[in-house]
């Protein structure tokens, strides 16, 4: 067996060079739209600088093995990544742009189905076996957005693949032949983590704060109590903190400069444990293990040392829609638009919601500060401030009661260290009914989210946060009627047009509102490449007209376009003309789990399948259902019923935006 040294690839020399084997120990491919979509920004936003810089996308471990005289990579680690690129190539081949690319390199070991997928993709055919899904789905995820990506960039896809074939590359690390592969999964598995962006801004920050009083630690307790963005943030602090900061009932929040903190801070909040031990000794009984069995057998319960004892129970049920590195960008992007300093007001547009350059774009900010003491001040109150305010404004995942949905809700804490979770805009602590005002609210943010659920770029929480950071009082109806401002903007400047306006100046300059008086109705014909946020624009206006028929509807990752009269029907069927194939009255959204039981169904089957079980009907967007209405009625789906309910969709579109905006040129 030859032996093999460490080596830098291009991800052109990766899928020319060698053959890589995953092996049947090592999970299916499973990565979606969040990963695959974020894998094109990141490497679009390298390519667009145009210095020819290399980018570093990871690391490949691999086993160096022999089989039937032919030596292979055994790929430990880098599968997902090294799988998404081959995906990947074959788009852009399929475009035009990889050529030289004949043929995968990169195989599953006794995984027939997968190496079968990646064979018909070099054809322009799709598996459609269900244990090579995950490869389809994404091929069609990077097929149908990676050229509105790229071209949000600034950049053609001709420099895009000239970058990533060239100039992006993945370290290939060859294991010792005589290492042990189980203790090196077990290092793998247990080793720590590298030290994140967010740790080195918060020790670039806390260098420009001068180290007198508690000036550091307060600045720390604060940062911390921030970062953790699944717990709302009065769950995270010291009690002693979180006295200084809000009301006994948590619900107020006083925005006091930084100095007046740590001014207000008790000297108990920084002794020693020691220290703290000795002088509140009295509360605290030594008892001996025997004695705890003793104890535990006669059912005696201890108090624990905290004020947050029933607040613990839920304090994990909440899942956010951001990261805490994306969070800091949102915050500062916000603070410097918001300054009264012109210099960093002039910086706000220059900070892009991108974690990757995190630290670039807080030095750069820095760089034009006159006073870098009083900006990490500045900040972390602004942090803090605009913590509170997502907790209380902005959707998180909930998990109770054995059920997941969006909630919009902020904590309430009561007597005896009770706390409740209760709607953001509910009347009265005691009544947990929801208006239809705040249900909008909670509908549009979940419509925003899954439409485009990368960690970066989120431009619709930006100006989420932006609204609720100026605003002090926030009223549900004005709220309610920002968001929905905004989704019209959404799709008369970005998504009905073809001169797009770019999103910050959607929000920025245009105050979320929609200035193109014209629907180019040809951006909803485009069968799989029309945009998420039209499906899920439609889905919204179908249920606040009757939100009562449909209370169970929720929006979700909902990320397949698919055609409900087939591409390619089954035996002794017709196919249909594509005019009639890719218009909007024959597509819907449907999720990746569906989109395989979907298959080539005839639009009866299809009914049959799903439309006649309530639970699965739950789960199903509005718009489907409405063609299972039709199917239904007319037990047909043909091009009279296609034409005819792309009418009614463009009339409750059409109707929805004129509202909104005043009357439109309608445009095909």
């Amino acid at each position: 067996m030859s032996n093999y040294s460490i080596k830098r690839l291009t991800v052109k020399d990766f899928l020319c060079e060698g053959k890589y084997v995953i092996p049947l120990y090592q999970r299916n491919y499973d990565w979606g739209e969040k990963e695959s979509l974020q894998l094109i920004e990141d490497i679009a936003d390298y390519a667009k600088q145009r210095n020819g810089k290399m980018y570093y996308i990871g690391s490949a471990i691999v086993f160096v093995r022999s089989r039937d005289g032919y030596e292979f990579f055994e790929t430990i680690d880098g599968q997902q990544r090294l799988t998404t690129l081959t995906i990947m190539a074959y788009v852009l081949k399929s475009k035009g742009y990889a050529s030289w690319y004949k043929k995968t390199n990169l195989s599953f070991d006794h995984r027939l189905d997968s190496d079968e997928a990646l064979r018909l993709l070099n054809e322009n055919k799709f598996s459609e076996s269900s244990n090579a899904k995950n490869i389809v789905d994404v091929y069609k995820l990077i097929d149908k957005n990676i050229e509105q990506i790229v071209g949000d960039k600034g950049i053609g896809l001709d420099e895009f693949s000239e970058y990533l074939f060239n100039c992006v590359s993945i370290i290939r690390i060859p294991v010792p032949r005589d290492t042990d592969l189980n203790h090196y999964f077990e290092i793998m598995n247990s080793r720590g983590e590298q030290l994140e962006k967010h740790e080195v801004l918060k020790a670039s920050l806390l260098e420009c704060i001068p180290k007198n009083g508690y000036n550091h630690e307060v600045f720390n307790m604060i940062w911390e109590s921030c970062s953790n963005m699944n717990k709302y943030i009065q769950m995270n602090m010291d009690p002693r903190l979180r006295n200084v900061l809000f009301t006994d009932s948590w619900t107020d929040f006083q925005v006091i400069s930084f100095d007046e903190i740590c001014n207000k801070v008790p000297d108990s909040l920084f002794q020693k444990k020691a220290d703290i031990e000795m002088e509140d000794n009295s509360k605290f009984v030594q008892r001996t293990m025997q004695e705890l069995f003793i104890d535990a057998n006669n059912g005696i319960k201890y108090q624990l040392p905290d004020d947050d004892i029933e607040a613990e129970k839920n304090s994990e049920r909440f899942g956010s829609v951001i990261n805490f590195q994306n969070f800091l960008l949102h915050t500062l992007k916000i603070m410097c638009y918001c300054s009264y300093d012109e210099c960093l007001k002039e910086c706000a547009s220059e900070v892009k919601l991108d974690d990757k350059q995190l630290l670039v774009f807080f030095e750069y900010v820095m760089s034009k500060c006159n006073d870098r003491r009083a900006f990490a001040k500045q900040f972390i109150v602004s942090l803090l401030y605009l913590r509170y305010q997502y907790d209380r404004f902005v959707i998180k995942r909930e998990y109770y009661d054995g059920r997941e949905s969006w909630s919009l809700k902020r904590l309430v804490k009561y007597q005896q260290s009770k706390v409740n979770y209760i709607g953001t805009f509910n009347a009265s602590d005691d009544n947990d009914e929801e208006d239809n005002i705040p249900k909008e609210i909670r509908m549009l943010e979940a419509m925003f989210h899954v439409s485009a659920p990368t960690q970066i770029y989120k431009n619709w929480l930006n100006a989420t946060l932006l609204y609720v950071y100026k605003k002090k009082d926030v009223q549900p109806s004005d709220f309610r009627d920002k968001l929905y401002s905004l989704a019209c903007a959404y799709m008369l400047d970005r998504y009905l047009t073809n001169e797009k306006l770019d999103f910050e100046l959607i929000i920025y300059d245009n105050d979320c509102k929609a200035v193109n008086d014209v629907i180019d109705w040809s951006n909803i014909d485009r069968g799989c490449n029309v945009e998420n946020f039209i499906f899920n624009f439609y889905d919204f206006i179908v249920w606040r007209s009757n939100n009562s028929k449909y209370s169970k509807f929720e929006f979700s990752y909902r990320t397949s376009v698919e055609h409900f009269y087939p591409q390619t029907p089954m035996d002794g069927y017709e196919r249909m003309d594509k005019k009639y194939l890719d218009s909007f009255g024959n597509l819907c959204l449907i999720s990746r789990s569906m989109n395989s039981k979907f298959s080539n169904s005839m639009p009866k089957a299809k009914y049959d399948n799903f439309g006649m079980v309530q639970e699965v009907k739950n789960g199903l967007s509005l718009k489907l259902l409405e063609m299972m209405d039709v199917v239904e009625e007319k037990n047909e789906w043909l091009e009279e019923e296609i034409m005819n309910y792309e009418k009614l969709c463009k009339k409750i579109i059409y109707k929805a935006l004129c509202d909104e905006c005043g009357n439109l040129v309608e445009c095909v």
